[in-house]
């Protein structure tokens, strides 16, 4: 699920995505 996600958001805009995504998981940790 998580990585499909990524896959869809890379289309997009992988660099802002990748940092909030990280982020997230950085703070939620």
């Amino acid at each position: 699920m998580v990585n499909t996600i990524l896959k869809e958001a890379d289309l997009f805009c992988p660099n802002s995505v990748r940092i909030n995504f990280t982020i997230y998981h950085l703070t939620t940790d």
